[in-house]
């Protein structure tokens, strides 16, 4: 057994990637498919082979396109060239429907799981001190990215700890019941034991495709700190709460994670810090959870200074509990009615139309055209 080398962490990775035997795969996955019937549902795979067709499909619009632009210049009869054009429109859109399934097969099929992976992702938890969940599971636990969408959490893993710890992938869809576009990517997720204002610092070396991504705070919120900061997250925080954002993140913290935290969004939402990658963090990739782990470590004993943050915007008011001692003062009273509570202006940033909801209503929009030209056109 091995330990990740240039580690600030005792993190075991050899059952990620040492060479495993078929009988112990076979006699470990009997009692855990038992355990966890959910792994040999058939309907993932279902779903990957209609994908797969639907992309395949949607690529023959590329033929259709291109002789639709060699039809509309060599062919100079003007009567031909709203049918031309129209073919070379529905191509378009036949395109755009292949990339959208082929990036969703794409997805799927890099999170598909097997015996081999769930044997190895057990071991590695069991070496760890880890439990593994193979899921999916619902994250309706998980409150403040719950209410973005529909989220579904797979290969959950939850230390043993006094803090709440989940690392997990999930899979975030939008729109009414989970019906819109779906947003894929993996997150570490702390408990804190109080509320904090809205803060999301994002990296700009952060893997991953930010197409997808339906709302981005507005820009009005970016909060630019001292230093080489900027070149490595930008910040946003609600407005007038930039005096609490400076000493959530001072200067030690800021070093911290510029040295140590790559790859990850940082987001506090209420009482929860979350950090966030586009890609999956529950992988078998070594290096991956070495990342994770000092991503964690950087940030998790300056929590302790964040749970000690009070809202000064709150009225102070008397605790009404038995026992309170009269004598405690003003300020103790003060800080007892704002503890775990934030005013309802730093609760949640303003949020304005990320790229991926651009192009879905850019898309909606072309298919509206599509149909109503198909409606008065005729041949």
């Amino acid at each position: 057994m091995r330990t990740t080398e240039h580690s600030t962490t005792s993190l075991h990775t050899a059952a990620l990637t040492d060479r495993v035997k078929r009988k112990d795969v076979r006699e470990f996955y009997r009692p855990f498919a038992a355990r966890y019937p959910s792994v040999r549902n058939r309907f993932p795979r279902v779903q990957r082979a209609v994908m797969f067709i639907a992309a395949g499909l949607g690529f023959l619009g590329v033929p259709l396109l291109a002789v639709s632009v060699i039809l509309v210049v060599s062919d100079t009869r003007p009567d031909r060239t709203e049918g031309y054009l129209y073919m070379g429109f529905t191509g378009l859109i036949t395109i755009w429907g292949g990339v959208f399934f082929g990036w969703f097969f794409l997805r799927f099929s890099t999170r598909r799981g097997t015996p081999k992976r769930h044997y190895r992702l057990s071991r590695f938890a069991t070496d760890n001190g880890l439990s593994y969940e193979p899921g999916p599971i619902i994250g309706a636990h998980v409150t403040p990215w719950a209410s973005r969408g529909l989220l579904t959490l797979t290969r959950v893993m939850r230390p043993v700890s006094e803090r709440s710890i989940e690392f997990a992938n999930h899979e975030l869809r939008y729109g009414v019941a989970g019906t819109g576009t779906a947003q894929f990517g993996g997150f570490c997720a702390l408990r804190l034991s109080t509320r904090l204002p809205h803060i999301l610092l994002r990296a700009h070396d952060g893997p991953g495709d930010r197409l997808t991504l339906m709302d981005l705070p507005a820009s009005g919120q970016r909060l630019s700190l001292e230093g080489d900061f900027d070149d490595y997250f930008t910040l946003y925080c609600p407005e007038e709460y930039e005096a609490d954002a400076l000493y959530l993140f001072t200067p030690d913290v800021m070093a911290r994670l510029i040295d140590r935290v790559h790859g990850f969004d940082v987001e506090i939402i209420d009482d929860w810090l979350f950090l966030v990658s586009s890609r999956d963090v529950v992988t078998l990739d070594p290096d991956a959870w070495q990342g994770l782990y000092d991503a964690v470590g950087a940030l998790s004993d300056k929590i302790g200074r964040w749970e000690r943050w009070r809202d000064d915007r709150l009225p102070a008011a008397p605790r009404v509990t038995p026992g309170t001692d009269a004598g405690a003062g003003a300020g103790g009273l003060k800080r007892a009615s704002r503890s775990g509570r934030v005013a309802k202006r730093g609760r949640r940033l303003r949020m304005r139309w990320g790229v991926g909801t651009w192009i879905w209503l850019v898309a909606f929009a072309l298919l509206m055209v599509g149909g109503v030209v198909s409606m008065f056109y005729s041949p």
